[in-house]
């Protein structure tokens, strides 16, 4: 079983973002909207970059959003000395969005075609991320 923690920061603003030490991390993000007083998962992404520099591409379509944008900032952990790879990145990130079905996601929106045996564990600040999804759970 291969399993990942992610332990979420925020929720962030996008003026306020910069501010903050940990937006120059990498790692899987989840993009927000409150309006009317309801708070809904947008998007959910990964990058390898710094998070500022990520979220600065969503700029075009952001300013489009109905409502208030808030950013979760998740930082991955792995247990058993197990390494960091862009392919367990894009695994857990394709795991999160078919979870999820955040409305702007288009990729990964239908099918996991990523590693199977796959547990992610989602600590802190996380939103309306679930606590704990796993591949052997999925339909």
């Amino acid at each position: 079983m291969s399993l990942v923690y992610i332990h979420w920061h925020g929720p962030y603003t996008l003026s306020s973002l910069p501010l903050h030490s940990i937006s120059l991390s990498k790692g899987i993000y989840a993009i927000y909207r409150v309006y009317a007083g309801k708070e809904k998962l947008i998007y959910i992404g990964q990058t390898t970059r710094t998070f500022l520099d990520r979220i600065k591409e969503h700029y075009y379509w952001l300013g489009n959003v109905r409502g208030q944008i808030r950013i979760r900032l998740g930082i991955l952990g792995f247990p058993d000395n197990q390494r960091y790879s862009k392919s367990k990145l894009d695994d857990v990130e394709a795991l999160l969005i078919v979870w999820h079905s955040p409305e702007e996601n288009t990729l990964n929106s239908k099918w996991y075609m990523g590693r199977q045996d796959l547990t992610v564990i989602n600590t802190g600040r996380r939103g309306q991320i679930d606590k704990v999804i796993s591949t052997r759970d999925l339909v």
